[in-house]
């Protein structure tokens, strides 16, 4: 059984904080305020689950991150709600939109960043400005 454990991103300081459930209220730590505060709607912060698995020196890997995995393929980790698991999205040109369970490349992969610390990356990787489509909330 894995761990289940998140990470949280700040979408207006840019940058990953901590966050705390506290009587079912899920609470962000503004570290430019330095207080906690909610965000009921969604607007401000992200969490990212941890996937379960690691990269091939034992780094965790979370939704999000932008990972290489064997035979040079190059995608994002997400959660897919039409069969509920984490899959790898292929971004680079030869394989893009093609979904495939993270499961199966076991330890192999490198994360080569991931879309909120990197988007440049993310955009460098697809060659166009279609970076936002790769948003890790989306389902299909």
């Amino acid at each position: 059984m894995r761990d289940i454990k998140f990470r949280a991103w700040d979408k207006a300081l840019k940058r990953w904080t901590n966050y705390s459930i506290d009587d079912d209220l899920l609470m962000f730590y503004d570290k430019h305020a330095e207080c906690w505060e909610t965000d009921q709607e969604g607007e401000r912060f992200i969490l990212c689950q941890y996937t379960g698995l690691k990269n091939f020196n034992g780094k965790e890997i979370y939704e999000g991150d932008i990972i290489r995995a064997p035979g040079y393929w190059i995608g994002v980790a997400k959660f897919f709600d039409k069969n509920p698991a984490f899959v790898f999205e292929a971004i680079d040109k030869n394989y893009r939109g093609s979904r495939v369970s993270m499961t199966q490349f076991d330890r192999h992969v490198k994360i080569l960043g991931n879309i909120y610390d990197n988007p440049e990356l993310l955009k460098e990787l697809t060659n166009d400005n279609k970076a936002n489509r790769y948003d890790i909330r989306e389902t299909q």
